[in-house]
């Protein structure tokens, strides 16, 4: 019986600390934010908590890599965005030698881009496919428009 109550008071101990100390309440908060894939919130409250406890490592941990989301999020919105004008361009009746260097420029943007995101095996797969899926896309667009040059 004993052993039970100290078992209980311990787990008690343990949920209350987590709880009551704002650095780690934070820390869960940005887990939680983290893992429903807003980095933006998620690198908020991480970036609160590791500076309230510089020793609270799950802060650290979903710190950097909230910040890595974000930038492989960030590639995505923009390839995305790129690949929009570049749909815009393409529409055109007329495409002017103006128009393909803006479509070689934003190719070669993205190509570049996606060679120098920070690659982590704790964000998530889904992100890393569609940020891949957007890298080929333009692989494909540019080897394609541009056949001489080849990425």
């Amino acid at each position: 019986m004993k052993k039970i109550i100290f078992i209980l008071i311990a787990v008690l101990s343990v949920f209350l600390y987590y709880f009551l100390n704002d650095s780690y309440r934070y820390s869960l908060m940005a887990r939680a934010y983290y893992e429903f894939g807003n980095f933006d919130k998620a690198y908020e409250f991480a970036k609160e908590a590791y500076d309230m406890n510089k020793y609270n490592r799950m802060a650290f941990t979903i710190l950097t890599q909230s910040k890595i989301a974000k930038e492989w999020q960030n590639f995505i919105d923009q390839s995305n965005k790129y690949f929009k004008q570049i749909d815009e361009i393409s529409n055109k009746e007329m495409i002017t030698k103006a128009d393909k260097v803006r479509i070689k420029m934003m190719l070669e943007i993205i190509l570049g881009e996606y060679k120098h995101l920070t690659h982590s095996m704790l964000i998530s797969q889904s992100l890393k496919q569609q940020a891949h899926k957007n890298y080929i896309k333009a692989k494909e667009l540019y080897n394609g428009i541009f056949k001489n040059t080849v990425r």
